[in-house]
């Protein structure tokens, strides 16, 4: 993210409820009524949104909406991307796993759901 969005900040974990995170290709997030996603909460500007909006092919390939995570005690807005619809679950490359675990652990997040969502794929 650093990287994609050069001025964004980490504010820290952040957990979405009543979604689960999935692999179809690449990463996603769906409705799922008793669960949740764990992750990062970045702070950034319009301009980085427009990035974020180029880099993750909106609206054609992910969509994009705010959605409330649990943040440090408190619910706050986020805008979310998850994948349109017809993207059936795939594994991941090597690399783009790779890439996901690192940002988790460079955030200290909780690694379950990558190694449990890659559990369906044998």
């Amino acid at each position: 993210m650093a990287l994609r969005c050069p001025g964004s900040q980490a504010l820290g974990h952040a957990r979405l409820i009543d979604h689960v995170f999935r692999f179809a290709t690449h990463a996603d997030v769906v409705k799922c009524r008793g669960s949740f996603v764990d992750g990062v909460l970045w702070e950034i500007n319009n301009s980085h949104l427009r990035a974020l909006d180029s880099l993750e092919g909106f609206p054609y390939y992910y969509n994009r909406r705010p959605l409330r995570v649990a943040f440090e005690g408190r619910t706050v807005l986020a805008e979310t991307y998850y994948m349109q619809p017809g993207h059936l679950d795939e594994p991941p490359s090597r690399g783009y796993f790779a890439t996901v675990l690192e940002g988790y652990r460079q955030h200290n997040i909780p690694q379950d759901q990558l190694y449990n969502t890659m559990e369906i794929f044998g």
